[in-house]
């Protein structure tokens, strides 16, 4: 494996697994706070849950190990070892994991939505980036997993702008941070081409559209005010789909409601393909990640999942997107 190699590190050990991995493959998705990976290793010894994984590619020159050549740190958190054959299967979580393993009591944000889920994760002992969302908080949740309120704040986010954000882990020299990124702003972009790819289907879907969008706001328990939007002819084509968006003190309902209908209103325009490559540069490719689709004219898209593995020096990425207009 040219330019690839796999560690186990428990504690103050470090264990080179390249040479015994069989298969290996990670795979993440859109609204998931961590990218998952399974392992399969021969001959194999010493692995223990709770164990790290880590996976690097040469992205940059010099030394393989560099932390900005990793692309996957997490825990192992289940592993079966074939008692006959010495066959492990390991299965990891990234790092982030660990926050949908821990609790906060009834957490309160009050304030811009990206610095309070940011003070607030901070307060839990992680290292954890936010940039700002676009929109005010002031709630009281319930006791909750620190991952679920992330996912929620984001959700907001989303609702309210249309943008749609992840979680992702930074490496750095002596340890790591959490960073929220938007939707489509890597600074490596894949560009495919037909001769790539495998296999390539492609159609619309309304699973995530809406014809009608309600946006409500209330004041101490009590529905303030509503506005209802609708897209008439979307609603005869497609039929009523309505969407009720509860909207901040600070935000004006009419103006929510018209901005996400004309965001939901309109099918979506999906494509799944199968891609072969050798670039080391994009194995940290994931969803949330925004890719070129290069046929007769260049076309975006956004990555909503993907599953991704190597061997033999060759990357196999099998990837669900969405259509990106601009």
């Amino acid at each position: 494996m040219d330019g690839f190699t796999v560690l186990y590190g428990k504690d103050n050990t470090r264990h080179v697994l390249t040479d015994a991995v069989d298969e290996l493959s990670w795979s993440s998705g859109r609204d998931e706070i961590a990218r998952s990976a399974t392992v399969r290793l021969r001959n194999a010894t010493g692995m223990r849950v709770a164990g790290m994984l880590m996976c690097f590619s040469q992205q940059i020159k010099g030394p393989l190990t560099n932390a900005k050549n990793q692309f996957f740190h997490g825990p192992i958190i289940k592993y079966e070892e074939n008692e006959f054959t010495n066959a492990w299967e390991i299965e990891t979580r990234e790092i982030g994991w660990y926050l949908a393993k821990n609790k906060g009591t009834r957490p309160y944000l009050k304030g811009e939505a990206g610095a309070e889920l940011q003070r607030y994760i901070k307060t839990t002992g992680v290292d954890f980036r936010c940039p700002k969302l676009g929109f005010n908080l002031d709630e009281r949740y319930g006791t909750m997993y620190h991952s679920d309120l992330i996912l929620d704040v984001l959700q907001k986010a989303y609702e309210r702008s249309g943008y749609r954000y992840h979680v992702d882990v930074v490496r750095t020299d002596q340890s790591f941070y959490l960073e929220v990124k938007r939707e489509g702003t890597n600074s490596r972009v894949p560009i495919f081409i037909p001769d790539q790819m495998e296999s390539s289907t492609a159609g619309y879907s309304i699973e995530d559209t809406y014809t009608v969008v309600t946006a409500e706001k209330y004041k101490d328990d009590k529905l303030a005010s509503s506005v209802t939007k609708t897209n008439a002819g979307a609603v005869k084509s497609m039929g009523r789909m309505e969407e009720i968006i509860e909207v901040e003190e600070d935000e004006t309902p009419a103006t929510v409601a018209a901005q996400r209908l004309k965001a939901l209103s309109v099918p979506k325009q999906i494509k799944k393909i199968t891609v072969k490559h050798e670039d080391h540069t994009l194995s940290g490719l994931r969803a949330g990640w925004l890719v070129l689709i290069k046929t007769d004219h260049v076309s975006k898209w956004i990555v909503e999942s993907a599953e991704s593995s190597f061997s033999n020096g060759m990357y196999t990425v099998q990837l669900v997107l969405e259509r990106r207009e601009a």
